[in-house]
């Protein structure tokens, strides 16, 4: 469920005592998220509590859902999802890259974006930025390079060890988690060089995945196949089987956001893309009334 709470969208916190273990456990997985590359799991588990989300008449408060959504599209640089007319009037001006701001249907608090395309290459909207880093992470490797061992002092009190690597939003340093790639992924690698592309055995072991070999987000190594990036993590599933425009949903079990089939600019494969009013959170600007996006925006045919 998303946490609750009387302040801004933009500041993840919760008076009760189940929001603080809430705000506790989101710090670890933000964490996590950073230097892992773990929006696909994010974004699975988040639209599986968007009904919970649209229950609650789709707080300006942030959700899983809405912060996996921020993350993703930071990520890949894409909006993921289909914008609101004040979105588009966001960047009427702007260009893309060009930072925005969107004011929250509380009609109060105001949000920092940066403009970006939409899915499909029609137009530009301003997507919310993702939050920062835990501060943590980026206090363990305050005065440390990239790829220099860090401690991290996490919340309850413990300790452990990372390395200095790139946060998702491409400058801030954080500590993260080594990650040892599988040896499969290694040996992919094997005679090849960063950058180079590399398909490498499939988890099943019955089949095989393309990526490129690279060196980690530490680029300290070891040289390894890194899977190619997913513009929408689980976006091509949702869509299996389906026609270009038919209705589709992001979720588990059907417990999730209901959007359309569209096809990126940059891919011939649709993804299934819903309306960013129905994220929730920072993703919930404008007027109250009606939770889906503007009609007559892009991808809204």
């Amino acid at each position: 469920m998303p946490a609750t709470g009387t302040g801004p969208a933009c500041a993840v916190h919760a008076t009760a005592s189940k929001g603080s273990t809430m705000t506790r456990n989101w710090t670890r997985k933000l964490g996590a998220a950073w230097v892992a590359g773990a929006a696909v799991a994010l974004l699975v588990t988040a639209c599986g509590q968007q009904s919970a989300a649209t229950a609650a008449g789709l707080s300006t408060a942030d959700t899983a859902l809405s912060i996996a959504y921020a993350s993703a599209t930071a990520s890949g640089g894409t909006l993921l999802c289909t914008p609101s007319q004040d979105q588009l009037d966001a960047c009427t001006t702007l260009a893309e890259g060009d930072a925005c701001s969107l004011t929250l249907a509380d009609g109060t608090t105001t949000i920092a974006g940066t403009c970006r395309a939409t899915v499909d290459g029609a137009a530009v909207a301003c997507a919310p930025n993702p939050p920062a880093p835990p501060q943590e992470l980026v206090d363990a490797c305050a005065g440390l390079a990239l790829g220099g061992a860090c401690t991290v002092t996490e919340p309850f009190g413990g300790t452990r060890t990372g390395v200095c690597v790139t946060a998702r939003d491409g400058a801030t340093v954080v500590c993260g988690r080594v990650h040892v790639p599988p040896q499969g992924a290694i040996d992919a690698c094997a005679a090849l060089a960063a950058g180079d592309a590399c398909t490498m055995p499939d988890r099943m072991g019955t089949g095989t995945v393309a990526g490129t070999c690279s060196l980690g987000p530490a680029e300290s190594g070891p040289l390894a196949c890194t899977p190619s990036h997913q513009l929408l993590p689980h976006g091509a599933e949702a869509c299996i089987g389906l026609a270009e425009g038919d209705a589709c949903t992001m979720g588990r079990h059907g417990m999730g956001a209901t959007g359309t089939c569209v096809t990126p600019a940059a891919g011939t494969t649709a993804i299934c893309v819903v309306a960013c009013r129905s994220l929730g959170g920072r993703f919930h600007c404008g007027p109250r009334s009606g939770p889906g996006g503007h009609p007559g925006g892009p991808m809204g045919r």
